[in-house]
């Protein structure tokens, strides 16, 4: 009679275990990807115009530059108006020292200066509709002028211009160096 040997590795625990970590990585591979489009950042800033609701993929805090800056499927909500943009920057009055020294233990209250939105904007407010590449919002003038291939619809009517500066107090519209279709009522 013949022998034969046959040679086998002893499969221990440690083969085991690296085997099942591997096919949990693999399995939880797509869930971590879902998980990271979905996610958001909130940020809520209260002051005498009411609340100011801002939600974006990603949020960087420059606490030197005194911004905030917004990126990704960005929307802003205030009252009835709503900004949708691809980055937002703000910009807060800077803290003098002696108000630092004031508030070194507690939380800093800075004052928004103004807001910077850039791309695929779209600004509502009741029935107007504002499209453009690019709005400033100027918070002690509560204006916002918008740049880039502006127009604003109401209703039927649309006005086209070079700029289009919208006065939100009180609900005036100056349109530069444009063009106007407006349907009788």
């Amino acid at each position: 009679m013949r022998s034969e040997r046959i040679y086998r590795r002893p499969c221990g625990n440690r083969h085991i275990l690296i085997a099942a970590l591997c096919l949990f990585i693999l399995l939880s591979l797509p869930l971590v990807c879902k998980g990271e489009d979905l996610s958001t950042t909130r940020f809520i800033s209260q002051d005498q115009g009411g609340a100011l609701s801002i939600t974006s993929r990603k949020m960087t805090l420059n606490n030197q530059e005194n911004t905030i800056v917004f990126e990704g499927d960005v929307v802003i909500e205030r009252e009835t108006m709503t900004l949708k943009a691809n980055v937002v920057e703000a910009v807060f009055e800077p803290v003098t020292e002696r108000e630092n020294g004031m508030i070194e233990n507690s939380d800093r209250k800075r004052s928004l200066s103004a807001i910077t939105a850039t791309g695929d904007i779209e600004f509502n407010q009741g029935v107007r509709t504002v499209y453009a590449n690019r709005v400033v919002y100027f918070k002690k003038d509560e204006k916002m002028v918008f740049t880039g291939s502006p127009n604003i619809r109401e209703g039927d009517d649309v006005l086209k211009g070079e700029k289009i500066t919208v006065f939100i107090q009180e609900d005036r519209v100056v349109v530069e160096g444009g063009e106007a279709i407006i349907h009788p009522k």
